[in-house]
């Protein structure tokens, strides 16, 4: 389920900004545009396979806001991931066994933890990117699926000093996720939206199709089966218990010394 991160400093020669609008205002309206839409995107259920060469995986995840997450893998090997807003399961049905975590962490390094956890079964489009909070270079560009986005562009040195550029194009003004490029020296990779569902009632898009690319070369794709934006899932869904002889391990996540 491990994928690519992703690629591509497009040139912003050629592309047009909007005019009389500085570069950190729309960095900042790209902003506002990504929590509304993520308000918006408050509950959802997808079904999912992924294929990258000749392995292939599939999985479901649902989400409930606030902070409220589960992600099943259903093959090659069962296993299911949750968050119900305080503790987070593993559920490990070729042990036989349920581990509960209590997170004992401050805020952002809980938030980390759980991102790490839960990213591969939440791809680019159904999350909000995480971009950092300065630094961004921001340009409103004209792109085959806005028909304009959000260009929003950072670099950051690697271990050796050389320049990580990433680049995320949005759709213009709902902030739709179009495509990701990141480039690291002789390295290019991309994540393009390929196709997608469009829910008129939320004013919004979400990826139904997702190609990943290096230097141009298909590494794998992700495509969404089924797509329920209207899932009404409940709480205690998140709170898993152990199935008949299962075993139950409890631990605490505490910050280390």
């Amino acid at each position: 389920m491990t994928r690519t991160t992703l690629i591509l400093a497009l040139t912003l020669c050629g592309c047009p900004k909007e005019p009389g609008k500085a570069p950190e205002n729309l960095a900042s309206e790209a902003r506002r545009a990504l929590a509304e839409r993520d308000k918006r995107l408050g509950h959802y259920f997808v079904e999912v396979t992924s294929t990258q060469g000749d392995a292939l995986a599939t999985h479901t995840f649902v989400y409930r806001a606030p902070n409220r997450v589960k992600g099943t893998l259903l093959t090659p090997q069962p296993m299911t991931l949750s968050f119900d807003g305080t503790r987070f399961f593993k559920l490990s049905p070729a042990e036989k066994k349920l581990e509960a975590f209590e997170l004992k962490l401050p805020a952002d390094k809980a938030a980390l933890f759980l991102t790490t956890q839960f990213s591969p079964f939440v791809p680019e489009g159904y999350r909000t990117p995480l971009l950092p909070s300065k630094g961004v270079a921001a340009a409103r560009v004209a792109h085959p699926k806005g028909p304009e986005a959000f260009e929003l562009v950072h670099s950051t040195p690697d271990e050796k000093g050389q320049p990580i550029t990433v680049t995320w194009h949005l759709r213009y003004p709902s902030g739709d996720f179009l495509a990701k490029t990141t480039r690291a020296g002789a390295v290019t990779n991309e994540v393009v939206v390929d196709e997608e569902q469009c829910e008129q009632r939320l004013s919004l898009c979400v990826p139904k199709v997702v190609v990943q690319r290096e230097n141009g070369a298909e590494l794998g794709r992700t495509t969404f089966t089924r797509i329920d934006l209207s899932a009404e899932v409940p709480n205690d869904a998140f709170t898993l218990a152990a199935p008949e002889g299962f075993t139950v391990e409890k631990h605490e996540l505490v910050e280390s010394n």
